[in-house]
Protein backbone atom coordinates (compact mmCIF):
# COMPACT_ATOMS: atom_id res chain seq x y z
CA UNK A 1 0.00 0.00 0.00
CA UNK A 2 2.64 2.53 0.94
CA UNK A 3 4.57 1.99 -2.21
CA UNK A 4 1.20 2.99 -4.49
CA UNK A 5 0.75 5.99 -2.45
CA UNK A 6 4.01 7.29 -2.56
CA UNK A 7 3.59 6.66 -6.29
CA UNK A 8 0.85 8.72 -6.26
CA UNK A 9 2.26 11.22 -4.22
CA UNK A 10 4.90 11.93 -6.56
CA UNK A 11 2.81 11.88 -9.83
CA UNK A 12 1.85 8.24 -10.90
CA UNK A 13 3.20 6.69 -13.28
CA UNK A 14 2.47 9.04 -16.14
CA UNK A 15 5.23 11.22 -14.26
CA UNK A 16 7.58 8.56 -13.27
CA UNK A 17 7.48 7.18 -16.18
CA UNK A 18 7.34 3.53 -14.22
CA UNK A 19 5.16 1.96 -11.63
CA UNK A 20 7.40 1.81 -7.89
CA UNK A 21 6.56 -2.17 -7.51
CA UNK A 22 9.80 -2.42 -4.60
CA UNK A 23 11.96 -0.88 -2.49
CA UNK A 24 14.49 -1.21 -5.79
CA UNK A 25 13.03 0.70 -7.60
CA UNK A 26 12.80 3.65 -5.59
CA UNK A 27 16.46 3.56 -5.48
CA UNK A 28 16.28 3.12 -9.20
CA UNK A 29 14.13 6.59 -8.87
CA UNK A 30 16.91 8.42 -6.71
CA UNK A 31 20.10 6.67 -8.55
CA UNK A 32 18.33 8.44 -11.84
CA UNK A 33 17.28 11.16 -10.52
CA UNK A 34 13.06 12.39 -10.17
CA UNK A 35 12.20 15.25 -12.07
CA UNK A 36 10.85 18.55 -10.69
CA UNK A 37 7.46 17.49 -11.67
CA UNK A 38 7.65 15.17 -8.98
CA UNK A 39 8.13 17.59 -6.34
CA UNK A 40 5.62 19.84 -7.32
CA UNK A 41 2.98 17.11 -7.12
CA UNK A 42 5.05 16.17 -3.43
CA UNK A 43 4.20 19.62 -2.92
CA UNK A 44 0.26 19.50 -3.44
CA UNK A 45 0.01 16.38 -1.39
CA UNK A 46 1.45 18.86 1.34
CA UNK A 47 -0.32 21.68 0.32
CA UNK A 48 2.85 23.68 0.53
CA UNK A 49 4.02 26.59 -1.84
CA UNK A 50 6.99 25.76 -4.23
CA UNK A 51 8.95 28.21 -1.42
CA UNK A 52 8.21 26.32 1.16
CA UNK A 53 9.51 22.66 -0.53
CA UNK A 54 12.41 24.03 -1.35
CA UNK A 55 13.24 24.88 2.22
CA UNK A 56 12.46 21.45 2.64
CA UNK A 57 15.29 20.28 -0.34
CA UNK A 58 18.81 20.51 -0.54
CA UNK A 59 18.10 23.13 -3.59
CA UNK A 60 17.57 26.66 -3.58
CA UNK A 61 14.25 28.11 -4.33
CA UNK A 62 15.75 29.85 -7.59
CA UNK A 63 17.56 26.85 -8.87
CA UNK A 64 14.18 24.77 -8.38
CA UNK A 65 12.32 27.50 -9.74
CA UNK A 66 14.36 27.58 -13.08
CA UNK A 67 14.35 24.61 -13.78
CA UNK A 68 11.78 22.84 -16.42
CA UNK A 69 9.33 20.51 -15.34
CA UNK A 70 11.06 17.29 -16.56
CA UNK A 71 14.72 18.18 -15.42
CA UNK A 72 15.77 15.65 -13.32
CA UNK A 73 17.29 16.34 -9.93
CA UNK A 74 20.62 15.58 -8.19
CA UNK A 75 20.50 12.35 -6.19
CA UNK A 76 20.32 14.22 -2.80
CA UNK A 77 17.17 16.14 -3.95
CA UNK A 78 15.29 12.95 -5.16
CA UNK A 79 16.66 11.33 -1.63
CA UNK A 80 15.01 13.73 0.40
CA UNK A 81 11.85 13.95 -1.78
CA UNK A 82 11.78 10.18 -1.60
CA UNK A 83 11.98 10.82 1.84
CA UNK A 84 9.25 12.83 2.23
CA UNK A 85 6.46 10.78 -0.30
CA UNK A 86 7.14 8.17 2.46
CA UNK A 87 6.53 10.34 5.41
CA UNK A 88 3.37 11.67 3.58
CA UNK A 89 2.23 8.06 2.54
CA UNK A 90 2.70 7.14 6.20
CA UNK A 91 0.51 10.75 7.56
CA UNK A 92 -2.25 9.67 5.15
CA UNK A 93 -2.64 6.04 5.63
CA UNK A 94 -2.47 7.29 10.08
CA UNK A 95 -4.94 9.83 9.53
CA UNK A 96 -7.32 8.18 7.04
CA UNK A 97 -7.05 11.71 5.32
CA UNK A 98 -5.35 14.02 3.64
CA UNK A 99 -6.78 16.85 5.34
CA UNK A 100 -6.04 16.04 8.98
CA UNK A 101 -2.94 15.22 8.09
CA UNK A 102 -1.93 18.24 6.56
CA UNK A 103 -3.53 19.93 9.91
CA UNK A 104 -1.56 17.54 12.12
CA UNK A 105 2.08 18.91 10.11
CA UNK A 106 1.28 22.66 10.86
CA UNK A 107 0.26 22.02 14.34
CA UNK A 108 2.36 22.65 18.10
CA UNK A 109 3.45 18.88 18.86
CA UNK A 110 4.20 18.17 22.79
CA UNK A 111 6.27 15.03 21.35
CA UNK A 112 8.15 17.40 18.93
CA UNK A 113 8.91 20.04 22.19
CA UNK A 114 5.76 21.78 21.15
CA UNK A 115 7.33 22.08 17.13
CA UNK A 116 5.55 21.56 14.19
CA UNK A 117 6.00 18.68 12.75
CA UNK A 118 6.23 20.10 9.16
CA UNK A 119 9.18 22.25 10.60
CA UNK A 120 11.47 19.42 11.23
CA UNK A 121 11.46 17.52 7.97
CA UNK A 122 14.32 19.02 6.26
CA UNK A 123 16.38 17.00 7.63
CA UNK A 124 16.31 12.87 7.87
CA UNK A 125 16.60 12.53 11.48
CA UNK A 126 13.44 15.16 11.76
CA UNK A 127 11.49 13.07 9.20
CA UNK A 128 12.27 9.87 11.20
CA UNK A 129 11.16 12.01 14.60
CA UNK A 130 8.27 12.46 12.70
CA UNK A 131 7.48 8.89 10.99
CA UNK A 132 8.18 7.69 15.06
CA UNK A 133 5.65 10.19 16.30
CA UNK A 134 3.24 8.87 13.62
CA UNK A 135 3.74 5.42 14.70
CA UNK A 136 2.39 6.14 18.10
CA UNK A 137 -0.33 7.75 16.89
CA UNK A 138 -1.54 4.67 14.94
CA UNK A 139 -1.04 2.91 18.18
CA UNK A 140 -2.90 5.11 20.65
CA UNK A 141 0.60 5.93 22.05
CA UNK A 142 0.42 9.82 22.75
CA UNK A 143 2.42 12.63 24.80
Amino acid sequence: MELTRVEEILGGKKVLHKKIQDQMDMVDLIEQGLTKESAIHLAKALCITNKRLAELLPISRRTLERYHAKKHLDRATSQQIISLARLTARGFDVFGDRVKFVEWMNAPCTALRERTPISLINTQIGIDMVIDELGRIEHGVYY
